[in-house]
């Protein structure tokens, strides 16, 4: 028992010289001790009020000791060497002065001299704070800025000295993995930059996307992205426009629409593309009237005038302004319905055997005949019409041949009686004749008489008994 009693106080002896030397604040002197201290003076010269002060002093500045090693234990886990160094040194000063006037009995100055370093510790924890707010707000906006090669090693090694002051801070934590991109970041930006100086915005923005992967927490990247696709937009809609107008005096309407309207989806609000739509109907409008009024014309001097008369009407229902038109429309539909008349008569000549038809030709040939700068066409026109309206009046030779038991009737004409032939002259037209005969069905013939045949017989004879 002799025996460990001794071991305990031998490494009692051996911290006393080798271990609390090396704590800068050394350990005040015991209440037995002073107490001993105080004892070895006379005590005529001391009074008790005297020792119960020195006893108060001496607790007072135990107290602050305490304080001071918990904030010298806190700064240097946090490597204050590297940051406050200086003044960590001066502080630990005036801890040794004060414990030096704590050993003589001073305690009230040795107070003084602690309170002095406390303030110098608890300053050099703020300044430690202010290091780390400070390292998380210029890293920050040097990472957003980022314009500079340089500002990589300097927010490294910031965040590097404020994760030696707060280690487990959730900012710097971040900070400090950020800080390990930030060289491939700074490549990314850089190349970007030069591609968008470059006009080249597609790989630009590619070029960015990458880096958003790279630090998603760059707020930068998300705005120049942001401003890259405008830029985009605004190239396309620029684009757009340009092909638009292209087309447009190319009189391409169709692909001017197709573009345009690619503009108004990437601006719907542009008053711009709503304009130049605006204008391409006009265009398209303008050149199709222009484009039918020149065939029109074309017409018109072939002297086909329902067709030209067509084609002009088909422009007014696109713009019912033109005046020009509508003045020349007059003339045109009176020479279409001339036009129209003649070819009637034409290719209907037998139609002549009715007297209104005959007297009808006539006055249409006089109008056609009125008609000043006649064409080709019309010329041949009333030529042809004149030759009908003679032809029409002719008289051409039919023999009729039946059984002299059959009555014969030729309507439009009267009824010829009982023969066996007869012949009889007829003008041009289309004729029936009806044979009756009592006990027998009627029989009917229809026959045409055209002004270029010869003679033709007709036969006409009811056989059928009833």
């Amino acid at each position: 028992m002799k025996k460990f009693l001794l071991l305990v106080l031998l490494l009692a002896a051996l911290s006393v010289i080798f271990i609390l030397p090396n704590l800068e604040i050394k350990t005040v002197l015991t209440d037995t001790e002073e107490m001993n201290t105080l004892s070895s003076v006379d005590s005529n010269e001391i009074s008790q009020s005297t020792i119960a002060e020195k006893t108060r002093y001496r607790k007072s500045a135990q107290l602050v000791l305490e304080e001071l090693i918990e904030a010298r234990d806190i700064l240097e886990s946090q490597s204050v060497d590297k940051w406050g160094d200086s003044k960590f040194k001066s502080a630990l000063k005036n801890v040794s002065e004060g414990d030096e006037l704590y050993r003589t009995g001073d305690y009230l100055e040795s107070i003084e001299k602690y309170k002095d370093a406390l303030d110098q510790l608890v300053s050099l924890k703020l300044r430690g704070k202010e290091i780390v707010q400070q390292t998380i707000s210029e890293s920050n906006k040097d990472i957003e800025k980022l314009d500079s090669e340089l500002l990589i090693p300097k927010v490294s090694s910031s965040v590097d000295l404020a994760s030696l002051i707060e280690p487990d801070n959730e900012d710097i934590k971040l900070l400090k993995k950020r800080a390990k991109n930030l060289p491939q970041l700074f490549n990314q930006i850089i190349q970007s930059r030069q591609l968008i100086e470059s006009g080249n915005f597609y790989d630009a923005k590619n070029i960015l996307t990458e880096a958003s992967l790279i630090d998603p927490n760059r707020r930068q990247t998300e705005l120049s992205l942001n401003e890259l696709q405008r830029l985009i937009k605004e190239e396309n809609f620029t684009r757009f426009m340009s092909q638009g107008f292209s087309a447009l005096n190319k009189n391409d309407f169709s692909l001017a629409r197709e573009v345009f309207n690619e503009a108004l989806i990437t601006y719907p609000n542009r008053s711009d593309v709503k304009e130049a739509l605006v204008q391409l109907e006009t265009r398209q409008t303008s050149f199709q009237i222009s484009k039918k009024i020149a065939i029109a014309e074309s017409e018109e001097r072939e002297e086909n005038w329902q067709k030209a008369l067509e084609i002009y009407e088909s422009a007014l229902l696109q713009d019912s302004t033109l005046i020009d038109i509508q003045a020349k429309l007059i003339n045109i539909r009176i020479r279409a319905q001339l036009d129209k008349n003649i070819q009637n008569f034409i290719y209907n000549p037998l139609t002549l055997s009715s007297e209104s038809n005959y007297q009808s030709a006539k006055s249409l040939l006089l109008n056609a005949k009125r008609i000043n700068n006649q064409g080709v066409k019309l010329k041949n026109q009333i030529l042809k019409l004149s030759n009908i309206i003679e032809d029409s009046r002719k008289l051409f030779n039919i023999n009729l041949l039946s059984d002299q038991k059959t009555e014969i009737t030729i309507f439009k004409v009267g009824t010829i009686g009982l023969f066996e032939k007869y012949t009889m002259s007829l003008i041009p037209g289309e004729y029936i004749a009806q044979g009756r005969r009592s006990g027998f069905r009627d029989k009917r013939v229809e026959f045409v008489i055209e002004p270029s045949q010869t003679i033709k017989d007709i036969t006409i004879i009811c056989s059928e008994k009833i």
